[in-house]
């Protein structure tokens, strides 16, 4: 989610994002010309975008481009809302890995994108979202998909649910914040069972106002976690402030961290820096052995990413046989 929520399909982009389907590609003509139809005969200039949009629906079947516009709004992007009536969004779940143990701390619930939709990425559903005023819509949606998955094999550990600061902050506002306790009340999961991951907190105004949001929510039980954590000024504000239970570091820390000495002298203070305010520290995108020998050995908490366990349908009891060997291995 920018930050907060996030949507998977199986593969992964630059920035560690998780996209919804694959779109096949095939080339038309030498540049731009449709199949079928000789280059010589194709303008040697290269056309304008609005050009080629319209040869392109042109080109595409009715029935097809029928099916492009009834997804789109007037500015060409998708329309959230129908998305939510028709429920086209589900959940995935990838594990949390305890790295001392090796054991299952829990499961972080990620969206997925109909593959209908093409490459549409959960961030650009939550800008469309921005754009026609329903992402507390849209996340509260998302939330209540995870619950309601989750239960219907309630594994044993936590789920983690992606949330905005700004939708907490404006539930909290509108005397709303009851809502997502209602959401676990109607799917009988107890709050203790259940933490948010929250993203975008650097983005807010007022961080007294998250905190004040989350007081009933933590009250009742419930945890929380800071997502795609920096170090920077403005993350170390809202820690010292929210103190969460668990601190998620952004994927750029672990990203080839055994061979970046500047990556584990940070890491290795915010393992102190957790320890010292009585909180869990998590990689994330933990991608490869290397990787995850250095976290553990640097003392990190918890972990997760494709090398421990990739987001599923299903979610589980045990890690794969690559990771428990490693994590095995030096557990003793």
């Amino acid at each position: 989610m920018r930050g907060e929520a996030r949507v998977d399909s199986g593969r992964r982009s630059p920035n560690g994002r998780i996209f919804a389907g694959n779109v096949h590609r095939r080339t038309v003509g030498l540049a731009y010309g449709p199949p079928g139809v000789c280059n010589a005969d194709m303008p040697t200039t290269k056309p304008s975008i609005p050009a080629l949009k319209a040869t392109a629906m042109r080109l595409l079947p009715q029935n097809l481009q029928h099916w492009w516009r009834a997804r789109q709004d007037s500015s060409g992007l998708p329309q959230v809302g129908k998305m939510l009536e028709k429920k086209s969004l589900s959940s995935v779940f990838q594990p949390m890995v305890e790295l001392g143990s090796g054991e299952v701390f829990g499961h972080e619930a990620l969206v997925r994108v109909p593959r209908s939709m093409g490459e549409l990425s959960f961030d650009n559903l939550l800008g469309a979202a921005e754009e026609q005023r329903c992402q507390k819509q849209l996340e509260l949606a998302c939330v209540d998909y995870a619950i309601e998955r989750w239960m219907q094999e309630r594994p044993k550990g936590q789920l983690y649910v992606n949330i905005s600061a700004k939708t907490l902050v404006q539930l909290h506002e509108a005397g709303a914040t009851d809502s997502l306790l209602q959401l676990l009340r109607k799917h009988k999961l107890q709050p203790k069972n259940m933490g948010l991951d929250i993203a975008g907190y650097t983005r807010i105004s007022n961080v007294d106002a998250l905190v004040a949001a989350l007081v009933p929510l933590r009250a009742a039980g419930m945890s929380m976690a800071l997502d795609d954590f920096k170090a920077s000024d403005s993350s170390m504000l809202v820690w010292k402030k929210v103190l969460p239970s668990i601190v998620k570091m952004a994927p750029r820390w672990t990203q080839g961290i055994d061979g970046n000495m500047e990556s584990c002298s940070m890491v290795s203070s915010m393992v102190r820096m957790t320890k010292k305010h009585d909180c869990l520290l998590l990689a994330k995108s933990v991608e490869s052995e290397a990787e995850l020998r250095v976290m553990r050995q640097l003392g990190v908490d918890l972990a997760q990413g494709y090398f421990l366990g990739s987001p599923a349908v299903d979610t589980i009891t045990t890690v794969n046989l690559r990771a428990r060997a490693v994590l095995g291995a030096e557990a003793h």
